[in-house]
């Protein structure tokens, strides 16, 4: 079975669990009888431009990345992890006071963690405006920068917190966090793919009925997919203003 089309999948999710994401493609070819090659990349820039400039056909994209490929690609959301939200904690150095013009460490500006940080602020009463912001790389390094007072405010993914030990978070006081469930990863297909998006979709919302597909899950900790259309990205656009 020759590889005509392929696959990305941001390069957050593929750290996690590199095997497991070759897993889900084989899957995925199996049930659809074509042949996908899956192009990892290791970093979220380079996963979106070659996304953005070249011929991929399915993606698994994080929010930020996904508002590009549909508006300048025409792709369409077709199914997310369940009850999977990417959100954001605004945490300080424990027991330490936040100044008003505080330094803020961030992964980056170009994923919607950073958006969301922003807007936790702006709830707790806190204003962006006139604080210094130190770009990390990631999101783990944005809470060892506030760690070691490098900053006094971190934007960190709920999904690194819940993995960072119990004594590094005792080491944090969490000012606030988002909860909204308006940003999420999902898979979408290329224009092109418009007349598979149906059997994609009911294989990968099917999968946790399956014995083979329930233990692709289980490695990539995923309970189920649930189905999404366009619809489901507007809430993020307006997050992002755009």
């Amino acid at each position: 079975m020759a590889s005509q089309f392929k696959l990305s999948v941001c390069p957050h999710d593929t750290a996690k669990n590199l095997l497991g994401w070759f897993t889900l493609n084989t899957y995925l070819q199996r049930n659809l009888g074509i042949g996908i090659h899956f192009e990892p990349q290791d970093n979220f820039l380079v996963e979106r431009q070659a996304v953005l400039d070249d011929s991929f056909h399915v993606v698994y994209a994080n929010p930020f990345s996904a508002l590009r490929f549909a508006r300048e690609k025409g792709f369409v959301p077709v199914a997310r992890p369940a009850g999977v939200q990417d959100e954001t904690l605004v945490v300080a150095r424990a027991g330490v006071a936040v100044p008003d013009t505080p330094r803020i460490a961030s992964a980056t500006d170009k994923l919607v963690i950073h958006d969301l940080g922003l807007q936790v602020m702006r709830r707790e009463g806190m204003s962006p405006d006139g604080a210094s912001f130190k770009f990390v790389g990631n999101h783990l390094n944005a809470a060892k920068a506030v760690l070691q007072g490098e900053a006094d405010l971190g934007f960190v993914f709920n999904e690194t917190w819940a993995g960072m030990s119990a004594a590094t978070r005792g080491e944090l006081q969490v000012i606030g966090e988002s909860r909204d469930g308006t940003a999420f990863h999902c898979f979408m297909v290329a224009r092109e793919w418009a007349d598979k998006r149906e059997a994609i979709q009911s294989i990968q919302c099917g999968m946790h009925l399956d014995a083979a597909g329930q233990r692709v899950l289980e490695d990539l900790k995923f309970q189920r997919f649930e189905p999404i259309d366009e619809a489901a990205l507007a809430p993020l656009a307006t997050l992002l203003g755009c």
